[in-house]
């Protein structure tokens, strides 16, 4: 989770009820909406908008578990802080934002999480590299021309090797569809800029995600995984980006 230092609420303010009411009604808002949901709540300063996402692979038993867990989280440990944003704790993952400034339809890529996983690729680098961006750019294409309700994509390829590549990228549905390839290319440079020749890794941001690995890590295929991903870094700060559009 990630608590925004851009302003701050009080506890008998009608700001504070109305995030309890938003967060505490999202996990039934996102179920009847195919696990997207984009709303607010309240008038004038006091009003709260939220946004938030299921990873597509998510069942909706995760989704919704997850989302619960998220929710929880946010209202303990970013208390006044009114915007705020959230990974979750599950794994697949799940998405939170709210904020007292509008959000849908704009593209934020701070902050952005890091992970990868321990090892080194046993291949050429370059070749490996070739491989790896012709699946990553192609499934972020994919993802790019999804709908309202979902902009995801995941596909595999072999290496020379004869080993697999798998990748999942997805955006925030809300995202116009040059937003949301912007956002993946993102992560994908992010990704060789901070861990090139890893085994695998995933990078988030509040508009989109990308993960990759050489196992199937899909919500549906989670047997005789690998060790979990063995180190992590936080770009701060969680602020808007300065060219930042509402897209009507």
């Amino acid at each position: 989770y990630y608590c925004n230092n851009t302003g701050n609420f009080t506890t008998a303010s009608d700001y504070a009820k109305n995030r309890e009411l938003v967060l505490s009604s999202l996990p039934s808002n996102m179920a009847s909406n195919g696990g997207f949901y984009s709303g607010n709540v309240g008038t004038g300063s006091e009003i709260i908008y939220v946004l938030s996402f299921c990873r597509g692979d998510s069942s909706n038993d995760t989704c919704f578990k997850c989302i619960i867990s998220a929710a929880e989280e946010l209202m303990v440990n970013c208390p006044n802080q009114k915007a705020a944003y959230s990974w979750g704790t599950g794994d697949p993952p799940c998405f939170i934002r709210y904020s007292d400034a509008p959000m849908y339809g704009v593209k934020q890529t701070i902050p952005t999480l890091k992970l990868y996983r321990d090892g080194n690729i046993q291949m050429d680098l370059d070749q490996f590299d070739r491989i790896w961006r012709n699946l990553t750019e192609a499934l972020a294409v994919r993802a790019s021309m999804g709908t309202w309700e979902l902009k995801f994509a995941a596909g595999s390829t072999t290496l020379p090797n004869l080993q697999t590549v798998f990748a999942l990228l997805q955006c925030s549905p809300d995202l116009s569809r040059f937003d949301c390839d912007s956002c993946l290319g993102e992560c994908i440079n992010d990704f060789q800029e901070c861990c090139d020749g890893r085994l695998g890794g995933t990078i988030e941001k509040p508009s989109c995600i990308f993960r990759w690995d050489l196992y199937s890590f899909l919500e549906s295929n989670t047997s005789n995984l690998p060790p979990p991903i063995a180190a992590a870094t936080i770009d701060p700060p969680f602020l808007p980006p300065p060219n930042a559009q509402v897209i009507n």
